[in-house]
């Protein structure tokens, strides 16, 4: 559960906005990687001003990412791209909405919380947990299954914000467009898309995520064909990528994950799929 988190407020140099700004959303990657971070949003405050928002369960957690590899980037950086030192806050959550976040997990269970309420979702065997990696767009190739996060810009443009890189065996799941929040720092809807993709060219602010099947083509811009539709999406130059594979993680309570469920005949739930994207270092390793 989150209980306190940090707010970081940044100044780029003059000259140095897009630099700032594409050195920000580089760490994305990084923070995935930090178990005891539950979220961690890079935002933009206004012309040169950035800001780092994130949360924790316990000090443990805030400690070990103000002593990791974003903080030691950061470090290495600071006078290069920004006009001030970093003016780090610590916070105290009071409330709020929860992710996919694991509530408990048992030997042959695990029981997921999301915004439409509490899901107890029994475990099959054999298995097959997934973690996320960092990972580049030459891992995009025709046919893939992917998920793209996006902005809308005001002329409509819809513009990558991050992409997911998806195992074959993702196909499918939750294919279609579905509307979820908003980032912090952020006015814009959020979307999440499952579905096909092309590759072409493109332009950015409204949120949007969209999974689906990548064809390349030249230039910056993915084509996303889901069941009765399809998104056009523009891809910026230092948008993170990250893919998806097969590995051993840590389920426990706090962190956030993605079942891919089957609905059984007398209504239960099952799955044989888990992705943890974050969470506590304490828990059963799978």
């Amino acid at each position: 559960m989150e209980a306190i988190g940090l707010l970081v407020t940044l100044e780029a140099r003059p000259g140095k906005e897009g630099d700032a700004e594409a050195f920000l959303k580089s760490a994305q990657p990084l923070a995935l990687n930090e178990k005891g971070t539950l979220k961690w949003y890079a935002i933009k405050l206004g012309p040169g001003k950035f800001g780092i928002f994130d949360t924790f369960a316990n000090e443990g957690g805030r400690n070990a990412h103000l002593t990791g590899e974003i903080a030691k980037a950061l470090g290495a950086r600071a006078n290069e791209l920004f006009a001030a030192p970093p003016q780090i806050e610590k916070m105290e959550v009071l409330a709020s909405t929860p992710l996919k976040q694991v509530q408990s997990v048992g030997d042959n269970s695990i029981t997921i919380q999301n915004k439409s309420g509490l899901f107890h979702i029994n475990i099959t065997q054999p298995l097959t947990t997934y973690k996320v990696v960092p990972s580049d767009l030459n891992h995009i190739t025709d046919n893939d299954y992917i998920g793209v996060a996006s902005t809308q810009a005001p002329d409509g443009t819809e513009v990558a914000k991050q992409i997911f890189v998806f195992p074959s065996e993702f196909r499918g799941a939750v294919e279609g467009s579905v509307l979820v929040d908003p980032q912090p720092g952020s006015a814009a809807q959020s979307r999440m898309t499952n579905g096909s993709v092309s590759l072409r060219r493109a332009a950015e602010s409204h949120s949007r995520m969209t999974n689906g099947v990548v064809q390349k083509g030249r230039g910056t811009t993915l084509v996303v064909r889901y069941q009765d539709g399809e998104r056009t999406i523009s891809v910026p130059a230092n948008v993170p990528v990250v893919g998806i594979v097969p590995g051993e993680v840590q389920l426990a309570a706090g962190e956030t994950a993605y079942a891919k469920t089957d609905k059984q005949a007398d209504g239960t739930l099952t799955t044989h799929m888990i992705l943890v994207i974050g969470g506590p270092s304490s828990g059963k390793t799978r």
